[in-house]
């Protein structure tokens, strides 16, 4: 695999990932958080995917996104189909990953100018 420096210095940029920890801007994370393209991150009571709720999905939705990336902690887990309605309505992508994964994923394409939001669930 080819690998390249990152010179992004977007502030939202993903320095690191766990199942049980997020560091964005120098601060690590220990609640689950939403991280936009633009706006700031903010923390959210949902720690696993069972959890998640349409309440979550619309929070995500609201930033237009290109592309929505779901942490889901340690191992993919799939959220219930029910939940995905609003993101095939408004033609969202979505990528399920494992949140190192997710953290890879949300830097490379923030790299590239995509309008991106992640949801990376920790804790549980």
């Amino acid at each position: 695999m080819d690998l390249s420096e990152n010179r992004t210095q977007h502030p939202n940029l993903i320095k690191s990932a766990t199942a049980e920890t997020c560091v964005i801007r120098g601060h690590t994370y220990y609640q689950s958080v939403i991280i936009p393209y633009q706006d700031e991150v903010c923390t959210v009571a949902t720690k696993t995917v069972a959890e998640l709720t349409l309440s979550n999905v619309h929070e995500l939705c609201a930033h237009q996104p290109e592309i929505i990336i779901l942490g889901t902690g340690a191992e993919i887990q799939f959220p219930d189909t029910r939940l995905l309605q609003p993101i095939v309505e408004q033609n969202i992508g979505l990528e399920v990953l494992n949140n190192q994964a997710a953290a890879r994923t949300y830097n490379v394409l923030l790299a590239e100018d995509r309008n991106v939001v992640c949801l990376m669930l920790l804790g549980d």
